[in-house]
This record gives structure tokens, sequence and C-alpha cells, in this order.
């Protein structure tokens, strides 16, 4: 953590239009030490989850909760995902899904109250409709006010703390973006939105997420298309962050949005290392992520139900509270690691590959 500078990076109120906050970067903090459930409460909670029917249970209570909520916001989750269930996916995984790819064994566990994890179709098609469901509290400190803007708000924050930093740092021009463990394209949008000139490629693992994302890009194109604009700038490659098998210094920006806090630690390591192979000098490599330092999470960490009802969607939670971020970052070889806060609960860290 040495040298990581770290401040907050301003947010819109929850259903409020987000403004343009600028900050300044001030020295780290006891703020910033990441906070961990007790040990006890680790290892009662290991124990139980290494009991399938518990853990099963509590995947199913996790995901209630997660539906429960966005209906409280008007979501219906099965309205939502009807159309997509008419779709012949198997030709659309076909035209994404490279043979050659092998998944690791880190990945092919549950995640997010799904057995199937990420290799499935009902993740795939739930994607937007969840994350619209989970990031509905983020900009509460309570985390009882629900905002269907929550994801979105969350997405552009990030956009804008990460703009911030890439001009503080002295970042190169942005031309080519590489969006590691884009899914269905959410994060990959976001990156659009926030360089419209770019081109942004999105990686991922899960062929069912990229052929959900692929299906809905070209539902987007047609309309674009309809109303004069030209194809969005993006493309799905099928592949793991930490060896995507694509050139190196081709990118000017590697993002990592939401993606280390479901990896092993040296998973996150490895795709820092390759991150800096891919950039050019002078490029920048952007994460977004759970702040463990934040009060949100020490809450939650501090608390037996909510710590076991997170625990469950996630499996390499406390791997990713084991990761020194900046320290990772700095072994790769980048430097200038820079972090700014932006909502509550999340942090944004940017990191530079020497000229």
């Amino acid at each position: 953590m040495q040298g990581m500078r770290v401040s907050h990076c301003g947010q819109a109120a929850p259903g409020a239009r987000l403004v343009q906050l600028r900050c300044r970067a001030q020295a780290a903090t006891t703020t910033t030490t990441p906070s961990r459930p007790s040990g006890p409460l680790v290892g009662a909670v290991e124990a139980l989850f290494r009991f399938p029917p518990f853990f099963n249970m509590a995947a199913k209570h996790a995901r209630a909760m997660i539906v429960k909520r966005g209906e409280k916001m008007g979501l219906d989750f099965e309205a939502e995902i009807d159309e997509l269930r008419n779709v012949d996916w198997d030709q659309e995984l076909q035209a994404v899904e490279d043979a050659s790819v092998q998944y690791p064994a880190y990945y092919t566990v549950p995640f997010h109250a799904y057995p199937e994890g990420n290799l499935g179709w009902t993740p795939a098609m739930e994607m937007t409709v969840a994350a619209r469901s989970v990031h509905s509290t983020v900009y509460d400190p309570t985390g009882k006010t629900l905002d269907p803007e929550g994801d979105d708000n969350l997405r552009s924050s990030y956009s804008r703390c990460m703009q911030q930093l890439l001009e503080e740092q002295g970042a190169r021009p942005i031309g080519q973006i590489l969006d590691v463990g884009a899914a269905t394209g959410l994060s990959t949008l976001a990156l659009l939105r926030a360089f419209p000139d770019a081109e942004v490629t999105g990686i991922d693992l899960s062929p069912h997420m990229l052929a959900v994302g692929s299906y809905l890009q070209r539902q987007r194109n047609e309309q674009r298309a309809a109303s004069g604009q030209p194809p969005e700038r993006l493309h799905f490659v099928h592949g793991a962050g930490e060896d995507t098998r694509l050139p190196s210094e081709s990118f000017d920006l590697v993002s990592v949005m939401l993606v280390c806090h479901e990896l092993p630690a040296a998973i996150s390591q490895a795709i820092f290392k390759e991150a800096y192979r891919l950039l050019r000098p002078g490029g920048a490599l952007a994460v977004m992520e759970m702040n463990p330092a934040s009060d949100g999470f020490r809450r939650i960490f501090s608390q037996p139900f909510p710590y076991v009802a997170f625990k469950s969607t996630e499996p390499w939670l406390l791997e990713y509270l084991s990761l020194d971020m900046a320290g990772a970052m700095d072994e790769s070889g980048f430097t200038a690691v820079k972090q700014l806060e932006n909502s509550p609960r999340h942090k944004t860290v940017v990191a530079v590959k020497p000229q």
C-alpha cells in the first residue's frame, strides 16, 4: 500500500442526477485498512458451508432476497427475461464460444446463488435485472433506500472517478479499451459511454454471458441503424482475463469492474500482470471493487446473518479480503497507484504503466 493515495469521489444522492465532481487525493489513512469477519465467525460459517444442505439453503435464501428487493422496486425477474427465453441460444453460443478455452477450477463453482455459477443461461439472462436489484442500495449507508438507478449510478461514478485519476496521473489518450470480466456487457457499455470515441473489447470466461451480451448488442445495433447511427464500437471475446491471448501493448486502458472479489487473490494478481503486458506505455489499469474498509462492509462482516447471506453468493470473498490490491499492482510493474471512493461501499483504483 506504500505510495497509494486515497480520497473520495463525489457521487449523487439516491435518485438524483449525477453531476461532475472533482476531488483531491490525500495521503492514505487508517480508514483504508480492510476489515475482515472475526476468526470465530469465519470458522463457523466455513464449516457450515462445507455441509451442502446448509449451503444450498443459504444460497436459496440469498437469491430470494435479491428477487424480493427487485420486486419492491417494480422489477419482475420472469417478465424481464421472458423475451430472452425464446432465443435460439445454441446458435448464439456457437457464435461466441472458443472451444479451446479451458475453465479453471476456481470458475466452476456456484456464484451469486446460482448452482451452475456463471456457466448457465439463467444467470446470464438475469444479469441485468439482478444487477439493478443488488446495487439498488449502494448509495444509502443504511441499505434501506431502494434506487432503481443504483447500478447505473455506480458504474457512472466509477467512470467519473477513473477519468479524474487518469487525468491526474497523466495517462495516455484512451483509444483501445479491454474490459475484463465483461459478462453480458453492462460494464462494457459503461466504458463505451465514458469513452465514446474509443473501441472496447469485452472478455469473459462465460460463453453464456457473452452469447446474451452479443444478442443484446445486435438488438441495439438494429435500433441504431434504424435511426441512422453507426454500430457500437465494441466486440466480445471468449477467454480468461489472466490469459487473454491478445497481442501485447495493444490497449490504452484495461478495466476490471467488480471482478476481483470473485477470484482467488493469485488470479487477480495474474490479471494485473496480464494487463501490464497488454497495455502500451503510459496506459492504465483501472479497477472498481467493493471497499472492505467501508462502514457498510464492516457492518456486514460484524454480523452473522448478513455475512452468511453475502458469503453464500461469493465463494472467493475471503481471498479478496486478503488481496493487497495496490501491492499487487506495484509488483506487476505499475506505478502511481491512486484510489478514490466512488460509493459508500466501493473504490476505484488506477495505476499506470511507465512510459
